[in-house]
């Protein structure tokens, strides 16, 4: 039988370690393709859910502006006749309605709310297949996987791909943004590692730190009991002097 395969007590045959180690680097390239989609569409919602924001914002701001001019215009009316700033306020709110005219109908072209429905849909399935990814790396990994159960899982990642392939939301996403959000990504990525890098520094240091000081207390307790030891002998030595003497 070769060595790199061995049997269970149930007889069933275990994959060798090779073939194991393989599925598991396809599931973390899997898994680091669907990471990569999910950054891309949550860049996508938080740049347009911003946008939406905004205008919605600037919209509520210029209506609450517009009703304190009509306000403040039929006051004037009532206590003045000067026809050059009810002209002028006239001009104001005509201006500002243009532009809150404007402003509704770019909500309207750009049709936000689908967009923003049509990201988070995305999302939540991206997110859900990288668990399921997940999830299957740790069965693999923490536990004796059968022949048969193998050719199941690896089943089962490639249904995942599928669906994960499958997920439109680029109708979403100009091309000049994805080239944009795989910059982020790299960068996101990078400075990921570079924390951990120095956290694990940081620890090592740490570590170091306690292993030195620890030795420092240990060889100075060796050296005060040595010294308790010699001062000890030489007490008792020197009795037995006195007592040839």
């Amino acid at each position: 039988m070769d060595n790199d395969i061995t049997i269970n007590n149930d007889n069933l045959i275990i994959i060798n370690t090779n073939k194991k180690k393989e599925l598991l680097e396809r599931i973390n390239r899997s898994k680091n393709d669907t990471s990569t989609r999910l950054f891309m569409v949550t860049e996508a919602y938080d740049k347009y859910n911003k946008e939406y924001y905004n205008i919605s914002l600037t919209i509520l701001i210029l209506s609450s502006i517009i009703t304190f001019i009509e306000a403040f215009r039929l006051t004037i009316n009532e206590y003045s006749n000067n026809k050059v700033n009810t002209l002028l306020l006239n001009i104001l709110l005509l201006l500002l309605g243009t532009i809150i005219t404007i402003l509704s109908s770019v909500v309207r072209f750009k049709n936000y709310r689908q967009v923003l429905e049509g990201l988070k849909d995305s999302q939540t399935k991206l997110v859900n297949y990288k668990n399921k990814y997940s999830k299957q790396f740790f069965i693999i990994k923490y536990n004796n996987i059968t022949d048969t159960n193998l050719i199941k899982i690896s089943d089962k990642i490639t249904l995942y791909e599928r669906y994960v392939k499958s997920i439109n939301y680029f109708q979403y996403i100009k091309n000049s943004d994805i080239i944009s959000y795989n910059k982020k990504k790299a960068k996101f990525d990078l400075d990921i590692y570079i924390i951990k890098s120095d956290t694990r520094n940081k620890f090592e240091e740490i570590q170091k730190k306690k292993e030195k000081d620890y030795i420092n207390i240990y060889n100075e307790s060796d050296i005060n009991l040595q010294l308790f030891n010699l001062d000890k002998y030489q007490k008792i030595n020197d009795i037995l002097l006195e007592k040839e003497k």
